[in-house]
């Protein structure tokens, strides 16, 4: 199975967790620009990206696409004392086009009263040289919330930032010099001890958010927005393609907090993390071949999403995860989306 460095461990997850019940089923993952008959994509899954795995990975079977699991994004960066700095979407527009350049800019300032910002190293974005699934979700949010100084779109990569051509590169780069910052999954910063910038979240954007709490990672997760007939190419019966989800209020009828284990405070307001990825899977589905499927309803079952969230991204929210079962053909008792 195919998967993007960035989430290199996270198929292997579940694989052991499928061999422990079918020993007679291994995955082994391979390099995300290897042919292979399941694939994990961290960008929105384009037509151009549906065609190339056609022809090098599924020439005689059918491919369905359905979301894995999602990812919360944030501005990691290297500079010690500044965990937690909050950042508007103005100022992170800044960063990413170039015009912020120092910590102590007015746009970061106006939200950082009392931290001192002055006599830091300056700011350098950098990035992959390729698309970014990350980046993706980032600056959809940017787009959402800051059209006025965000005019670029929905993109994978920014052109002001120094690129490397892997994650393991990136990661040395930015641990080894202060002032570096890069649009990051939350838990790639976390496993590399990374700071981490607190966003505003809700219809206002009047609620400061941190990065570590993973139940609001789950809340924000509800409001990924299903994108299958602008992006599948007429074949959404055999595809759900959602993209990331922003702002962190859930859609109605896409969260359903009591499956999702979480508890939140006496009057705390359902708003999660506001800028969460989502992570799809390709999967070649042709009768010659079985394993793939199976391997993909096994990714999407309780089992296969609990090991997901051990290897620290989260789950689908349970309403998308029991849409996932059709184009998976994925067989459940009746009138139940849990006894599997």
């Amino acid at each position: 199975m195919g998967a993007p460095e960035i989430f290199v461990g996270a198929v292997d997850a579940v694989g052991q967790s499928l061999t422990t019940t079918c020993p007679d089923q291994a995955i082994v993952e391979v390099a995300a620009d290897q042919p292979a008959p399941v694939k994990l994509v961290d960008v929105l899954p384009s037509p151009a990206l549906l065609a190339d795995f056609k022809t090098t990975s599924c020439p005689t079977g059918s491919t369905l696409v359905v979301p894995a699991f999602n990812y919360p994004v944030t501005l990691a960066f290297n500079e010690p004392g500044l965990e937690g700095i909050q950042l508007t979407p103005q100022a992170i527009a800044g960063i990413l086009n170039g015009t912020v350049k120092t910590w102590d800019d007015p746009l970061i300032a106006a939200s950082n009263e009392g931290l001192a910002l002055d006599g830091l190293p300056a700011l350098k974005l950098i990035g992959l040289n390729r698309e970014q699934g990350d980046v993706q979700a980032m600056t959809a949010w940017l787009s959402k919330t800051a059209p006025d100084a965000w005019k670029l779109g929905t993109v994978g990569s920014v052109p002001v930032a120094k690129t490397f051509n892997s994650v393991d590169a990136l990661i040395t780069e930015i641990t080894a010099n202060e002032g570096e910052v890069a649009v990051l999954p939350v838990t790639t910063a976390n496993n590399n001890v990374l700071g981490m910038a607190s966003l505003p979240a809700g219809p206002n954007l009047d609620i400061w958010i941190t990065a570590d709490d993973v139940q609001l990672a789950k809340v924000g997760s509800a409001a990924m927005t299903d994108q299958t007939s602008t992006l599948a190419g007429g074949q959404s019966t055999d595809m759900l393609i959602y993209g990331p989800g922003l702002g962190g209020v859930p859609v109605e009828g896409q969260f359903d907090i009591a499956a999702s284990k979480i508890v939140l405070s006496e009057g705390q307001e359902l708003i999660g993390w506001p800028v969460m990825g989502v992570a799809h899977l390709l999967v070649c589905n042709d009768k010659s071949d079985p394993l793939p499927l199976s391997f993909a309803q096994y990714l999407v079952r309780l089992a296969g999403q609990g090991s997901l969230e051990a290897f620290g991204v989260t789950p689908l929210p349970e309403p998308i995860r029991i849409k996932t079962f059709a184009p998976l053909q994925v067989t459940t008792a009746a009138n139940t989306g849990s006894n599997e």
